[in-house]
């Protein structure tokens, strides 16, 4: 099963904003929830840090290593995070109306419905050895992870004298859970013309829509 967008954001300055909402609330509630005050100084700490080499980092005497430092200081105030909810705010006693507050996934109280791919993957077909070729497959921003709800690409092929658009005739398939997928052929379809199409699947087996065919040299 694919996994759904980290809480914690991507963008440092994101990052920032997000932290600053977070230690306000588990500051407050730690009592409440369990949280010894040493882990809730060591964030305190862990904040301040980074917040002081981003600014550093984002200023005119910007440097490698400064930089460095700024990503050193971001990993250990991420790992502290973590840790806090998952030790501390991952409970049943932790409600939904407080993780929306902390910024943090809903407990999911009914199955969220697995969507239809709306678009399909972006697809490059590379020789890997003789009669082998090897399709690499990612989403249209270029990352390998599959798309919520997605379990896989279905990868249709045929071997045909002349191009076609027609999908019916690519009567070969397969199942491609992660990329890249190879593709074996018979000897004696080596130097012929291979005709590919791809597509997302998600959990429920349905699929998305196709892409455009493809075609590439059997080696």
């Amino acid at each position: 099963m694919s996994r759904r967008p980290d809480y914690i954001p991507n963008k440092d300055r994101d990052l920032l904003s997000w932290t600053s909402n977070f230690f306000t609330k588990v500051e407050a509630g730690a009592q409440t929830w369990g949280i010894p005050a040493a882990e809730i100084t060591a964030l305190s700490s862990a904040f301040s840090k980074f917040a002081n080499f981003l600014s550093e980092a984002e200023g005119p005497e910007r440097t490698p290593v400064v930089i460095e430092k700024k990503n050193m200081a971001r990993d250990t105030l991420v790992g502290l995070i973590r840790e806090m909810v998952r030790a501390h705010l991952n409970g049943a006693n932790i409600t939904n109306d407080v993780r929306l507050l902390l910024g943090l996934h809903l407990h999911d109280t009914e199955r969220t419905p697995v969507p239809v791919p709306t678009d399909f993957p972006d697809m490059d077909i590379r020789p890997y050895a003789t009669r082998r070729l090897d399709i690499h497959f990612h989403d249209k921003e270029g990352k390998k992870a599959k798309p919520y709800g997605v379990n896989g690409a279905v990868i249709i092929y045929a071997v045909l004298d002349e191009p076609t658009t027609n999908y019916d005739l690519l009567g070969r398939s397969a199942l491609a859970t992660r990329t890249p997928h190879s593709i074996e052929f018979p000897l004696d379809e080596r130097g012929r013309t291979v005709y590919i199409a791809i597509c997302w699947q998600n959990e429920k087996g349905q699929r998305g829509p196709w892409s455009l065919i493809q075609s590439a040299i059997v080696p």
